[in-house]
């Protein structure tokens, strides 16, 4: 069978609105890998934009690349709190040309599929999980213009009817993937727009590599859109990632993304053996009960820069819930030997668990106050983003309207066991000491 050409895809970042300091933002580095794999695939014409690091009226530059490059296919990822940029962009791709196909990846579909389809009504696809097999996958049928129903890890429209496929199989082997598409988003340009800041005032060059995808753990405010099963890379395609980007950046501190570095020793002696000649600083996270003595002296006389560990309440009740797997003895005894070792801890409280009450709540905040300047620690509310437990049990209960939800920005919602004026003079307190205000709704 003859088929005309391949279809043109653009894939885009949207220029962030919805978190107000604009100009500054975290690269999201999944589309980066799809758009890398696509490339490599050879199934499509990929361009690629980054509407962050372009100057001028949104709608001028898009409307340039989708007629100029005949675009077919417009798409487009995020986060739920980046609903209100995607929508955008989306609602523009489709006034600029009315037949090009949309689609829309990320954790904010992954999370809750039929919700986001609703939210966003001009999406014709959405990708469910790991983008990268799936976008070949959907491409490949709709150049070929075959049906997609058998393709895993899809939801679509059927006229008025959503559809959702079956679940795809998450990726085994990450180091089959090619690196993320860096060139093709601007990444010097981020890196030099985005310095990191110390607490010195020194401006670092920070890129990020993730190690692995997603955490066998399920704590209720968290939520993986890379799947339920913990793949780590090997150490071989971590370092070749760090090699190329050292030969490519001005690199002076890389952020290893993964949540479950440490899940054995000698991971971590191999990593710290390797990383050594290399002249940057890096930061790996931790979880508390994965601290120990033989791991602290592996860490402790290399330029490991920042120890992020999860935190999280000073509430033994509280942490059950949020089903931590840790308690608060746990949390001093990590934080100490990491403090006693000289490694910079940083790590939070979160406020707003079901089973938060006023009294939890506030021995949470006098922990913190007593020991911030000895554990560099920051405080927040808990948002119970799409995709976590805490969502599900909300929306269950009625105390969360999942489209509102994404279309209000994913606000902060009383899930407590406070009452509402209790609750305002908790989330009152910690606006104080964060100098923000946090935009809170009931939708009861």
């Amino acid at each position: 069978m003859f088929f005309k050409k391949k279809l043109t895809i653009l894939l885009l970042i949207p220029r962030y609105k919805s978190y107000g300091d604009q100009g500054h933002y975290v690269m999201p580095l999944g589309i980066l890998y799809v758009s890398s794999y696509l490339k490599r695939s050879e199934i499509a014409n990929v361009l690629t934009l980054n509407m962050n690091h372009r100057e001028g009226d949104e709608s001028e530059i898009l409307s340039d690349v989708i007629l100029q490059s005949d675009i077919d296919i417009f798409a487009i990822g995020g986060l739920s709190g980046e609903y209100l940029d995607i929508l955008r962009m989306v609602n523009l791709a489709r006034k600029i040309k009315p037949e090009i196909k949309i689609i829309v990846g990320g954790g904010i579909m992954t999370a809750d599929p039929e919700t986001t389809m609703q939210a966003i009504p001009e999406a014709d696809y959405g990708i469910i999980g790991e983008g990268e097999i799936t976008m070949v996958d959907l491409i490949s049928a709709l150049t070929k213009k075959y049906p997609v129903d058998h393709i895993a890890g899809i939801i679509f429209r059927k006229g008025k009817v959503l559809t959702k496929t079956s679940q795809r199989k998450e990726i085994v082997n990450l180091d089959e993937l090619p690196f993320p598409d860096y060139e093709g988003f601007d990444y010097g340009i981020y890196l030099e727009k985005n310095p990191d800041i110390s607490d010195e005032g020194k401006k670092y060059s920070q890129v990020s590599v993730i190690g692995g995808r997603s955490c066998k753990y399920n704590c209720t405010f968290c939520f993986h859109p890379s799947g339920t099963t913990y793949r780590q890379r090997s150490l071989d395609s971590i370092f070749a990632e760090i090699d190329y980007l050292v030969s490519h950046y001005n690199i002076s501190y890389i952020a290893l993304r993964e949540e479950l570095f440490a899940t054995d020793n000698k991971r971590v002696k191999e990593f710290c053996k390797r990383i050594e000649p290399y002249d940057f600083d890096w930061s790996i996270q931790l979880r508390i009960d994965s601290i120990n003595q033989e791991l602290v002296n592996l860490l402790k006389d290399t330029r490991c820069r920042y120890v992020f560990v999860g935190v999280e309440s000073a509430s033994n009740e509280v942490l059950r819930s949020m089903r931590k797997g840790i308690n608060l003895e746990q949390i001093e005894f990590a934080l100490d030997m990491l403090n006693g070792a000289g490694l910079n801890s940083r790590s939070g409280i979160i406020f707003g668990d079901s089973v938060e009450t006023f009294e939890t709540a506030m021995d949470s905040l006098d922990w913190f106050k007593s020991n911030s300047d000895r554990y560099r620690m920051f405080v927040d509310m808990i948002i119970a983003f799409p995709g976590s437990t805490l969502y599900k049990k909300a929306c269950q209960k009625g105390l969360i309207s999942p489209v509102e939800f994404l279309k209000d920005g994913c606000p902060v919602v009383n899930l407590t066991q406070m009452d509402d004026l209790k609750f305002k003079e908790l989330v009152n307190s910690i606006e104080k000491i964060n100098h923000r205000h946090y935009n809170v709704k009931t939708y009861k």
